[in-house]
């Protein structure tokens, strides 16, 4: 990047974090937890670069990251692709990559955890990548986040325009996958969260996925047949001071800043997300595709 583009970007670092501050969406967080991995065990692909780069993570760098993880009463392996946090505003080389990247996977199932799309995004653009999403045969699935509720369309557009590009939006439902129940919770920030509706009817013969944008909300979702709870929305942080963890989160986060926790019999994923909101950096925090391998607990 140029040195201008650079000042460019340490500009908008400095005036996002204030503007954030000023509006109560961020806060200091004494946040030390180093993150946890997978139940099963984690693995990480950096792509190459320099190692300052995977420090300080631009646009067009991102890991793919593998979690395993063990379900009780799962009847089979199951491969899930996790993204999040993709904050899309307009089409440029760095979506273009994203969108190279994604259909080299094989999942059986595709989740988006939300903030697809940021202030200012184009519709161009986020239709770009959700036809990049690589075809599932249990399906592709959404929840919203925060920034498709703040972001400069209307609300109600988003079911019609997920289910143009081929997937499915579950606002406060559920389906049923076939041995595997999937749940959709609206965002605990910006939208109306109704874990009853959500949960209500599933089986209990049969384990249970739930998707949230927000984690905050997980202690709610420890009921039933719940066993793994997706999210993202912290970006887990994007900044990370060693010895100090993430010195501003957003709100709806709660404890669980990022990587693996278990409470309850529950598993519950926070991704670091694909994009960034507020500035145009990551530190310690790198941007993050992942794979989740689901397998029948012994």
């Amino acid at each position: 990047m140029p040195p201008l583009g650079r000042l460019h970007d340490a500009l908008r670092f400095a005036r996002g974090i204030r503007r954030a501050m000023a509006r109560g969406h961020s806060f200091t967080a004494a946040s030390r937890a180093p993150m946890r991995g997978a139940p099963g065990g984690t693995r990480e692909t950096p792509r190459q670069g320099s190692a300052l780069r995977r420090l300080v993570a631009e646009r067009g760098w991102f890991e793919h990251s593998v979690h395993v993880v063990p379900i009780a009463g799962l009847d089979r392996p199951l491969r899930v692709l996790h993204l999040t946090d993709v904050h899309i505003r307009r089409s440029d080389p760095w979506l273009e990559q994203l969108c190279a990247t994604l259909p080299a996977h094989r999942p059986d199932l595709v989740v988006l955890t939300g903030d697809v799309v940021t202030r200012g995004w184009q519709r161009e653009a986020a239709g770009r990548f959700l036809e990049s999403l690589p075809e599932a045969p249990l399906g592709r699935f959404a929840v919203l986040g925060n920034w498709e509720y703040w972001g400069d369309a209307p609300q109600d557009i988003w079911e019609a325009f997920l289910a143009e590009h081929g997937v499915t939006l579950l606002q406060n439902r559920s389906v049923d996958l076939g041995g595997l129940t999937l749940a959709g919770v609206d965002d605990l920030l910006a939208g109306e969260p109704d874990v009853d509706a959500a949960l209500i009817g599933i089986s209990e013969e049969q384990p249970a996925l739930v998707l949230s944008h927000s984690p905050a909300i997980f202690p709610a979702l420890q009921r039933g047949p719940v066993r793994l709870v997706l999210s993202g929305h912290s970006h887990a942080g994007q900044l990370r001071i060693p010895g100090l963890g993430a010195p501003f989160l957003p709100l709806g986060t709660g404890p669980y800043v990022g990587g693996w926790f278990t409470e309850g019999g529950v598993h519950l994923f926070v991704s670091r997300g694909i994009g960034w909101s507020v500035a145009p950096v990551r530190l310690f925090c790198p941007p993050e595709i992942a794979e989740l391998r689901l397998v029948p607990a012994p």
